[in-house]
């Protein structure tokens, strides 16, 4: 059975890297191996973890999250809190590079699709370049904005359970291997301080590598102010999507404490947005736009992970890593930082997260065990860092979307991605463990 598993897990790892526009047909195709070799739920399992109170709200999450992110696009919402963002914060140049990465972690929690918030910015992006008159492919606060509207993509979605599509599965590895329940809440607790920090970080690069040509000019923020107010007042709409969003946050934060399937409420809450004359979202053309390629991705990797944690599909790699690379000499600090830094940089391989997480977690909790440390100690950090490929263009979609825009090369972003990966990389050592281990998540 782990041969069977292992030659899914790569038969994947190709569909899913090389055909990226098929994600819908091989993620089928690897679900339905999964039921040839029984390798994976049973009928009945997979109908307790999708009702389950506590614990089983992930797909729910995911495609709440989806519906939520469309009724935002149509509703204006997104651009609107951008623009209020930038405008709050004045016409230099510095604030609203800092605006795009302060926006991106305000919409960070409300869709899980990276790709979707992409798309929402860069409209905004382009129209707080032109404030400023800036030449595309030549200007550097151009470049500067717009490689820190992608970085923010990536760092904010480290931040919340419901941002990206490679945290649940990450925390569905993590709760086989330790037990350890990382719900929307304690994901936040988590990853949350470290978040902010990194992202700060990243700000302090980006106006470190490419600083601004221009300058603060009344112009600027005339027009930025000019973007905001052609939205006019708060429509019915937004107001809508509003108090759904804000309800769907408080199910998911709270769920530890009501014990219900917070993501099947707020999907059922959601689905207020197709009732005719109420809602924002027609059936007809939404059902046309599903990401179903999307869902079904992490679908297929859900059940990749049940079956690779269950039966420990990844262990005879692992062990030919640990063996051939004699890790068992190392001690515990070099030991961490080694695989820490291998993690984040093994990105460069990967065309998406969701592929990478469910492939390279298991895989570090098994080194982890082999070396007799409790898995938590890699898992946890290495979690953290699965959204973050900033490296190259191809390694995330939302990457390609804003690269296309030709407002930096790609030497410029291979440049601070490999920069501000290194600094992430750096700040999980120095301060992320110390954090878990106060929080008990790591033992000391």
């Amino acid at each position: 059975m782990q041969g069977k598993i292992l030659a899914v897990v790569l038969l994947a790892l190709v569909l899913w890297s090389l055909y990226p526009r098929r994600h819908f047909l091989s993620s089928l195709f690897i679900i339905a191996l999964l039921a040839l070799f029984e390798a994976s739920l049973s009928y009945q399992e997979f109908i307790n973890s999708l009702f389950s109170n506590y614990g089983g709200s992930g797909l729910w999450i995911i495609i709440s999250g989806f519906i939520l992110s469309k009724g935002m696009e149509l509703s204006t919402l997104a651009r609107r809190i951008a623009l209020k963002i930038a405008a709050g914060l004045g016409g230099d140049p510095n604030m609203v590079i800092l605006s795009v990465a302060i926006a991106n972690l305000v919409i960070a929690p409300l869709s899980p699709s990276t790709t979707a918030k992409a798309f929402l910015l860069l409209p905004i992006c382009i129209g707080l370049i032109q404030a400023f008159d800036s030449e595309k492919g030549r200007s550097k606060f151009g470049a500067a904005l717009m490689i820190m509207a992608m970085a923010a993509n990536n760092i904010c979605s480290t931040g919340f359970l419901s941002a990206t599509v490679p945290n649940p599965i990450s925390a569905s590895y993590i709760r086989e291997a330790t037990n350890i329940a990382l719900d929307w809440l304690n994901w936040l607790h988590m990853a949350m301080p470290l978040t902010l920090l990194t992202l700060m970080f990243s700000w302090l690069i980006c106006r470190w590598m490419f600083k601004p040509e221009v300058k603060k000019t009344p112009s600027a923020l005339k027009l930025i102010s000019d973007l905001r107010r052609e939205l006019g007042p708060l429509s019915q709409d937004e107001m809508l999507i509003t108090i759904i969003l804000a309800t769907s946050l408080l199910l998911w934060i709270t769920e530890s404490f009501h014990r219900l399937n917070s993501g099947f409420l707020s999907l059922v809450l959601t689905l207020i947005l197709f009732i005719p004359r109420i809602g924002v979202i027609k059936i007809g053309s939404f059902t046309k736009e599903v990401p179903w390629d999307s869902i079904t991705l992490f679908a297929a990797s859900m059940f990749l992970a049940k079956a690779v944690s269950h039966w420990s599909a990844l262990d005879p790699v692992a062990q030919s890593i640990f063996n051939n690379l004699n890790l068992s000499s190392l001690p515990l600090t070099l030991f961490i930082s080694l695989i820490i830094f291998v993690a984040m940089f093994l990105h460069v391989i990967f065309t998406s997260t969701t592929v990478y997480a469910t492939v390279i977690i298991p895989l570090v909790i098994s080194l982890a065990q082999l070396r007799g440390f409790q898995p938590q100690i890699i898992a946890i950090p290495v979690a953290f860092l699965t959204p973050m490929a900033l490296i190259l263009p191809v390694n995330t979609i939302p990457n390609v979307v804003f690269y296309s825009s030709g407002y930096f090369k790609q030497k410029q972003m291979i440049a601070y991605g490999i920069i501000t990966s290194l600094t992430s990389a750096l700040l999980i050592l120095l301060i992320g463990i110390p954090y878990w281990r106060l929080q008990g998540l790591i033992p000391f």
